[in-house]
């Protein structure tokens, strides 16, 4: 029935993925912090150490990934959420240049982990935009306000499932915030 021999292969495939498995989790903690680092760098408008910080993840996630596909373990969640952190801030700091989001990477990203990143970037442009009016440039809000209206109709043109459609619903709400943002934003410029 079992012999030994598939069972020392099948323990020895299960050990290697767990090994595998575990240099993701440990590797890609340290990118989604250094991403969200970058994040936090844009709203304080130090574009050019978010820009670096950046830099170096894309290599490390490149990196990271072809070991991971090579360990058959590119959909491991941790280094997913390490994507979609990494193309959040980058997205952001395209939105903040002015600069389109079509951007070639060492790695090619999946459309869920993209998706996921251009859904969670319209929460960042909802802070950037607040942190704009504390700064009194109400200018960057509508452009933030445009860039997620933009995603927003991108994200209803798609068929999505699960968290993707939830993400898409958080998104609307950043949109309704905005404009609510803008809203106020007018009537202090009217008063």
């Amino acid at each position: 029935m079992i012999t030994k021999s598939l069972v020392t292969k099948l323990k020895r495939e299960i050990e290697k993925a767990d090994s595998g498995r575990s240099r993701i989790i440990r590797e890609t903690n340290g990118l989604i912090r250094d991403a969200k680092q970058a994040i936090f760098s844009l709203h304080r408008n130090d574009s050019a150490i978010a820009e670096k910080s950046l830099v170096k993840t894309s290599v490390s996630l490149a990196r990271l990934i072809r070991i991971a596909e090579k360990d058959g373990l590119r959909g491991e969640a941790t280094l997913k959420a390490a994507i979609e952190e990494f193309l959040e801030a980058d997205y952001l700091l395209r939105v903040i240049k002015n600069q389109s989001l079509n951007a070639r990477y060492p790695f090619k990203p999946m459309a869920d982990e993209q998706l996921a990143a251009l859904s969670d970037l319209t929460g960042e442009l909802v802070r950037a935009a607040t942190l704009e009016v504390t700064h009194g440039n109400s200018k960057r809000v509508k452009l933030f306000r445009d860039a997620t209206d933009e995603l927003f109709g991108v994200l209803l043109s798609m068929n999505l499932r699960g968290s993707l459609r939830q993400k898409r619903d958080d998104a609307r709400r950043n949109l309704r915030r905005l404009e609510e943002i803008l809203y106020d934003v007018s009537l202090r410029n009217q008063a």
